[in-house]
């Protein structure tokens, strides 16, 4: 919007030019203030996103460690290492470590005598035959437990059964 004025065009000049130089940027303090509240929100977001960062990394190495773990557990173990003692190693920064402990149950316990199947083929042949049936090897129930850990207090662990040949 333009005015008009009878005073002189160099009296208008200098007038128009201040109005225009006091708007033409950012004071000291508006600075200052933009910065003071950039800092802020900086100061209260970065601890966030360390945080965020430290949950990824370890949420990675945790999902590393259980696929590592269900390795262990399913490939086919030494049914005769079983009753060796605990093994352990590390494997790309995990280590870990497999130990087994036999399972002592009753209900496992062989009878004492022959097997029924053996009473009854004595029973249909009363001669004994010269080649006695091979010894059987005593299975053991084993109590399987492993661990992977990939850092100090960062550990998953499983347990599971399997058969082996007892002592």
């Amino acid at each position: 919007m333009r005015s008009t004025s009878i005073g002189t065009p160099a009296a208008l000049r200098s007038i128009r030019r201040d109005v225009v130089i006091s708007r033409a940027g950012f004071t000291l303090i508006e600075a200052l203030v933009a910065m003071a509240l950039l800092l802020a929100f900086v100061s209260v977001l970065v601890p966030h996103m360390f945080q965020a960062r430290r949950i990824a990394v370890n949420a990675q190495q945790r999902v590393a460690a259980q696929g590592f773990l269900r390795g262990l557990l399913d490939a086919p173990l030494d049914r005769l290492a079983l009753r060796k003692g605990p093994r352990e190693g590390e494997t790309d920064g995990l280590q870990w470590s497999v130990e087994a402990e036999p399972m002592f149950v009753d209900a496992m316990l062989p009878a004492d005598g022959p097997e029924p199947s053996v009473l009854k083929a004595a029973a249909k042949d009363p001669v004994p035959k010269k080649n006695p049936a091979p010894k059987r090897p005593h299975w053991t129930a084993f109590r399987v437990i492993a661990k992977v850990s990939w850092g100090p207090g960062q550990m998953v662990t499983a347990e599971t059964v399997r058969l082996g040949v007892g002592g």
